[in-house]
């Protein structure tokens, strides 16, 4: 759905985005994740054909960016960090005035609105003025705005920047909604948790390049290196005695401890960790519980990013 090819964005002599070869397939949710300063603004702006890029080529759904740029709009949907509103007007004259600036036909235009309104969450907002709308719903109200043209791509930089937790919320289940219908949206952020509970892929950006892209389980598998065990304790008391016996074992690596809790890589089958696991309860009272770590999007970032920005 979305390649790009040696893409590079330079301002003056200094590079925002530097020889990016990337591939987003279709239906998937990206996290574009990064530091700030590492390019992900630059890159989107270049997605979505608002930035010329210095050097390099984009397509988007099969579409040179650059050379269609009509037929590019009418496929592509960006929500910028920052927005501005007609604070005047009500929900409806806003979604109206876009609708007929996409060009939707005369007669469709009440049912796209009243289809977005509802997607959003915003339909008993219909009458209320721009104005009087919270930071959350402004946010949702211009993801609506957005999908008046019903972008098969969506852009979404630093979305949940100022909502506060419910806002949040409510925004990653519009995201997750989005991407059961089947659009294919690249999300940025710098806070990992904001794009863990919905992302199927990440693109891991730093200084201007991508590090690493893929769908999250394939990238998961690449770094696991076995199964990763947490151990937490009821007292300090315990914890010496088991680290020992821990590192005397040779299935475990990697072990750390962090005052009640111990993480460890366990290199066997399931059989075996059954084994552990009673051994270890059996042995050594005041363990608490035993269990496998799942892999998030935090743990591909710290094995794979030097983690500096530019």
């Amino acid at each position: 759905m979305i390649n790009t090819f040696d893409l590079s964005k330079y301002y003056e002599t200094t590079a925002a985005v530097r020889d990016v070869d990337l591939y987003v397939s279709q239906g998937e949710i990206c996290g574009l994740i990064g530091p700030n300063g590492a390019g992900k603004t630059t890159l989107l702006k270049m997605l979505a054909g608002l930035l010329r890029p210095t050097s390099g080529k984009i397509e988007v759904d099969g579409i040179e960016v650059g050379a269609r740029p009509k037929r590019l709009h009418e496929t592509v949907g960006y929500v910028p960090d920052t927005f501005g509103l007609y604070d005047e007007l009500t929900v409806w004259q806003f979604l109206e005035y876009f609708a007929r600036a996409h060009r939707v036909s005369p007669d469709k235009v009440g049912k796209r609105i009243a289809s977005v309104l509802e997607l959003t969450g915003l339909a008993s907002k219909i009458e209320a003025t721009v104005g009087s709308l919270s930071r959350g719903m402004r946010q949702r109200l211009v993801i609506a705005k957005t999908l008046l043209h019903a972008p098969r791509v969506l852009l979404l930089d630093e979305p949940a920047s100022g909502l506060d937790p419910l806002a949040r919320m409510e925004l990653r289940d519009l995201i997750k909604e989005l991407g059961s219908l089947g659009t294919t949206l690249i999300v940025s952020s710098h806070i990992l948790t904001e794009l863990a509970d919905f992302c199927t892929s990440v693109v891991i950006m730093e200084q201007g390049h991508v590090i690493r892209s893929g769908r999250i389980d394939e990238l998961i598998e690449t770094i696991r290196g076995g199964l990763q065990l947490r151990i937490e304790l009821m007292d300090e008391g315990v914890v010496g005695a088991l680290r020992s016996a821990l590192e005397n074992r040779d299935d475990l690596k990697n072990i750390s401890v962090e005052h009640l809790t111990i993480d460890c890589t366990f290199d066997g089958d399931r059989a075996a960790l059954a084994r552990l696991h009673r051994e270890v309860v059996v042995a050594h009272t005041g363990v608490v519980s035993f269990y496998e770590r799942r892999f998030t999007i935090e743990d591909v970032f710290m094995a794979v990013g030097s983690h500096r920005v530019s």
